[in-house]
């Protein structure tokens, strides 16, 4: 499975953060950017993006979003990469279009498939990270953790009285209030956060 899924969103989200100071006096959650372009714009600036990447951020500065035909061609070209390179991809896709990449079967060597993950995400991890956010955190919330927690509130996984201090606990002892591997939409909650959760199939 690819880092993009929990390392990169993390990291890119904690990259802009330091860049950034975006909290409101009254106390609101401290946020990545105060809106989508300002994000777009520090990630040019900070994020060393490819050439690609580099025209994708710049039409999205104008339009203030990331054209969903920028994100499905920056899925295309990673998912061919990585058939080029001998393995076989597999995604599902989330209500908000998402592509979540779900464990390879049967590799039998795995730094080949690290090094395949690095190299095919060179040019489109920037535009597929922010896609992300810009999906699944549209109040650019800094902490991952709440961005979880609206989620499966939202979706009746959990009740209002779930707190980010839940959740912490919970996913420090690996279990939760719902089946995080079974069902298929908390887990995109989990996973849209930057939290992934998927069990090892044997076949």
């Amino acid at each position: 499975m690819r880092p993009l899924t929990t390392a990169l969103v993390a990291a890119v989200a904690m990259f802009l953060l330091v860049s950034c100071s975006s909290q409101d006096s009254a106390g609101a959650e401290e946020q990545l950017a105060g809106s989508l372009t300002e994000l777009f714009r520090q990630a040019l600036d900070n994020l060393n993006p490819s050439p690609v990447e580099r025209e994708v951020l710049e039409r999205a500065i104008i339009a203030g979003q990331i054209d969903p035909v920028d994100y499905e061609d920056a899925h295309i070209r990673y998912a061919l990469c990585m058939t080029q390179h001998g393995f076989d991809p597999r995604f599902r896709k989330t209500s908000e279009g998402l592509y979540v990449e779900l464990p390879y079967l049967f590799v039998d060597n795995q730094a080949a498939l690290d090094a395949a993950v690095t190299k095919c995400s060179q040019g489109t991890s920037v535009v597929e990270s922010l896609y992300q956010i810009q999906q699944a955190n549209p109040d650019l919330l800094a902490d991952q953790r709440l961005v979880a927690v609206r989620c499966l509130r939202a979706r009746g996984f959990v009740d209002a009285a779930y707190t980010v201090e839940d959740f912490e606990k919970d996913r420090t002892v690996g279990k939760f209030p719902f089946d995080q591997y079974g069902d298929e939409e908390a887990n995109n909650c989990l996973w849209k956060a930057g939290y992934a959760y998927f069990e090892i199939e044997s076949s």
